[in-house]
């Protein structure tokens, strides 16, 4: 439920301190009356001729009916009740507008949490499904190369091993001529070739 206009607010307020100061007055005025109408009954029970000069025999004369209320009375009673009723539903109005007030704020809370959590959510999902595909690609170039080092046969390191111990000798044969061509070509005079080799 939305909050009312702060208008709204300030006029409820405004009408309700001036329907509680014409309360206030009302009930002045109903005990003005009925102090009033206690005077009027009174005097008329004991009411005398003043112009009697003769010690007159009061006697007690009973009760008389209760006095029915002026149309007045009745009229300022029934708007007081009116005005009771009204500031009863006025107040039992603020106490649930407060109470809806709190219960949306609690909603909106509440409201907010899960769009939050639903963003966290579709977050960890795509990260899910980017971690997916990264495997996917990993699990394929891991079967590749499975397979490649599966095509070669268990000779195949042997063969390796072989082919540089025979690499290292050629080398080593090759510094042999190297060193007897040097020797030659200083005792032959002949200039020895200056050529670049690359030695591993």
């Amino acid at each position: 439920m939305d909050m009312p206009p702060i208008h709204m607010c300030a006029f409820l307020n405004h009408e309700n301190e001036r329907l509680k100061t014409k309360i206030v007055n009302l009930k002045q005025h109903i005990g003005h009356l009925e102090k009033t109408i206690g005077e009027r009954n009174l005097n008329h029970i004991h009411s005398c001729s003043i112009s009697c000069q003769t010690d007159i025999d009061v006697r007690h004369h009973p009760k008389p009916a209760v006095q029915q209320p002026s149309d007045e009375i009745i009229r300022l009673r029934r708007l007081l009740e009116a005005q009771n009723d009204l500031l009863k539903r006025k107040e039992n109005e603020a106490i649930h507008d407060q109470q809806s007030s709190s219960s949306s704020g609690l909603i909106r809370d509440y409201e907010l949490r899960l769009r939050q959590c639903e963003k966290e959510k579709r977050q960890a999902e795509n990260r899910a499904i980017s971690a997916e595909k990264r495997m996917a690609k990993f699990q394929e170039r891991y079967e590749r190369m499975k397979k490649e080092i599966g095509a070669l046969d268990e000779n195949f390191f042997n063969d390796i091993e072989d082919i540089k111990f025979a690499l290292q000798q050629a080398n080593k044969l090759n510094q042999e001529y190297e060193k007897t061509v040097q020797m030659l070509s200083n005792r032959l005079g002949i200039s020895y070739p200056k050529v670049a080799v690359k030695k591993n």
